[in-house]
Protein backbone atom coordinates (compact mmCIF):
# COMPACT_ATOMS: atom_id res chain seq x y z
CA UNK A 1 0.00 0.00 0.00
CA UNK A 2 2.64 2.26 0.62
CA UNK A 3 4.61 1.71 -2.84
CA UNK A 4 1.39 2.49 -4.30
CA UNK A 5 1.26 5.80 -2.80
CA UNK A 6 4.78 6.99 -3.08
CA UNK A 7 3.73 6.10 -6.71
CA UNK A 8 1.04 8.44 -7.12
CA UNK A 9 2.50 10.82 -5.53
CA UNK A 10 5.66 10.92 -7.48
CA UNK A 11 3.60 10.65 -10.80
CA UNK A 12 1.06 13.76 -9.52
CA UNK A 13 4.30 15.48 -8.73
CA UNK A 14 5.82 14.81 -12.37
CA UNK A 15 2.75 15.73 -13.76
CA UNK A 16 2.06 19.02 -12.38
CA UNK A 17 5.89 19.73 -12.79
CA UNK A 18 5.50 20.91 -16.26
CA UNK A 19 2.41 23.17 -15.29
CA UNK A 20 3.68 25.04 -12.62
CA UNK A 21 7.29 23.92 -12.50
CA UNK A 22 9.53 24.70 -8.99
CA UNK A 23 8.86 27.56 -6.56
CA UNK A 24 8.13 30.67 -8.78
CA UNK A 25 5.41 28.56 -10.43
CA UNK A 26 3.79 27.54 -7.43
CA UNK A 27 3.51 31.06 -6.43
CA UNK A 28 1.95 31.32 -9.15
CA UNK A 29 -0.53 28.80 -9.04
CA UNK A 30 -1.01 29.92 -5.68
CA UNK A 31 -2.00 33.47 -6.93
CA UNK A 32 -4.36 31.46 -9.36
CA UNK A 33 -6.07 29.03 -6.95
CA UNK A 34 -6.92 32.23 -4.73
CA UNK A 35 -9.57 32.63 -7.35
CA UNK A 36 -11.25 29.41 -7.04
CA UNK A 37 -13.40 30.75 -3.70
CA UNK A 38 -14.85 33.32 -6.43
CA UNK A 39 -17.97 33.71 -7.86
CA UNK A 40 -19.39 31.09 -10.49
CA UNK A 41 -18.76 31.70 -13.62
CA UNK A 42 -20.91 34.09 -15.99
CA UNK A 43 -19.10 33.45 -18.69
CA UNK A 44 -17.40 31.22 -21.15
CA UNK A 45 -14.36 32.55 -22.97
CA UNK A 46 -13.53 29.09 -24.82
CA UNK A 47 -12.12 30.21 -28.41
CA UNK A 48 -10.06 32.36 -30.34
CA UNK A 49 -8.84 35.52 -29.28
CA UNK A 50 -6.70 37.84 -30.56
CA UNK A 51 -4.64 40.17 -28.47
CA UNK A 52 -2.68 43.56 -29.11
CA UNK A 53 0.78 42.28 -28.72
CA UNK A 54 0.40 38.16 -27.62
CA UNK A 55 -1.33 37.87 -31.49
CA UNK A 56 -3.83 34.56 -31.24
CA UNK A 57 -5.01 32.89 -27.77
CA UNK A 58 -6.97 29.99 -27.50
CA UNK A 59 -8.68 29.42 -24.81
CA UNK A 60 -10.81 26.03 -23.68
CA UNK A 61 -13.05 26.45 -20.96
CA UNK A 62 -15.78 23.27 -20.72
CA UNK A 63 -19.08 24.38 -20.14
CA UNK A 64 -20.06 25.32 -16.67
CA UNK A 65 -16.45 24.87 -15.43
CA UNK A 66 -14.64 27.79 -13.90
CA UNK A 67 -11.07 26.48 -14.65
CA UNK A 68 -9.89 26.94 -18.10
CA UNK A 69 -6.49 25.93 -20.53
CA UNK A 70 -4.78 27.72 -23.54
CA UNK A 71 -1.74 28.53 -25.58
CA UNK A 72 -0.93 31.99 -26.70
CA UNK A 73 2.19 33.75 -28.42
CA UNK A 74 4.07 30.73 -27.60
CA UNK A 75 2.85 30.65 -23.57
CA UNK A 76 0.81 28.04 -22.03
CA UNK A 77 -2.55 29.62 -20.24
CA UNK A 78 -4.39 28.25 -17.31
CA UNK A 79 -6.57 30.46 -15.88
CA UNK A 80 -10.34 30.47 -13.81
CA UNK A 81 -13.19 32.35 -14.57
CA UNK A 82 -15.17 33.88 -11.42
CA UNK A 83 -18.39 35.64 -12.61
CA UNK A 84 -17.47 38.10 -15.69
CA UNK A 85 -13.51 38.48 -14.06
CA UNK A 86 -11.17 36.43 -15.95
CA UNK A 87 -7.34 35.82 -14.43
CA UNK A 88 -4.77 34.21 -16.36
CA UNK A 89 -1.10 32.55 -16.00
CA UNK A 90 1.48 32.70 -19.25
CA UNK A 91 4.03 30.25 -18.19
CA UNK A 92 6.67 28.73 -20.70
CA UNK A 93 8.49 25.75 -19.42
CA UNK A 94 7.23 26.02 -16.05
CA UNK A 95 8.20 29.47 -15.53
CA UNK A 96 5.53 32.22 -15.07
CA UNK A 97 5.72 35.32 -17.13
CA UNK A 98 2.90 36.92 -16.84
CA UNK A 99 -0.14 37.19 -14.68
CA UNK A 100 -3.60 38.83 -16.26
CA UNK A 101 -6.62 40.24 -14.63
CA UNK A 102 -9.63 40.52 -17.79
CA UNK A 103 -13.38 41.22 -17.06
CA UNK A 104 -15.54 40.08 -19.92
CA UNK A 105 -17.14 43.25 -21.03
CA UNK A 106 -19.49 41.08 -23.81
CA UNK A 107 -19.50 37.74 -25.26
CA UNK A 108 -16.14 39.04 -27.88
CA UNK A 109 -14.42 41.19 -25.48
CA UNK A 110 -12.01 40.63 -22.26
CA UNK A 111 -10.39 44.31 -21.06
CA UNK A 112 -8.29 44.46 -18.39
CA UNK A 113 -4.17 44.42 -17.16
CA UNK A 114 -1.34 42.63 -16.73
CA UNK A 115 2.15 42.42 -15.51
CA UNK A 116 5.15 40.47 -15.89
CA UNK A 117 6.79 38.10 -13.20
CA UNK A 118 4.48 36.69 -10.51
CA UNK A 119 3.65 40.00 -8.34
CA UNK A 120 0.62 41.67 -8.98
CA UNK A 121 0.72 44.00 -6.41
CA UNK A 122 3.18 46.65 -6.62
CA UNK A 123 4.26 46.34 -10.33
CA UNK A 124 3.53 47.95 -12.82
CA UNK A 125 0.31 47.10 -15.01
CA UNK A 126 0.13 47.67 -18.96
CA UNK A 127 -3.37 47.48 -20.75
CA UNK A 128 -5.03 44.39 -22.55
CA UNK A 129 -8.05 43.78 -24.67
CA UNK A 130 -8.20 40.26 -26.35
CA UNK A 131 -11.24 40.04 -28.81
CA UNK A 132 -13.11 37.26 -31.29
Amino acid sequence: MKRLLVVSCVLAAGLAAPLFGEKGNQEGKLWLDAWQVGAEANVNVSGTWTAKGWGKVTLEQKEGARELAGMGDGWDVLGWVSGNRVYLIFSSKGVVGYLAELTADGPNTLNGVYRSGLRFSGTATRPMQMTK
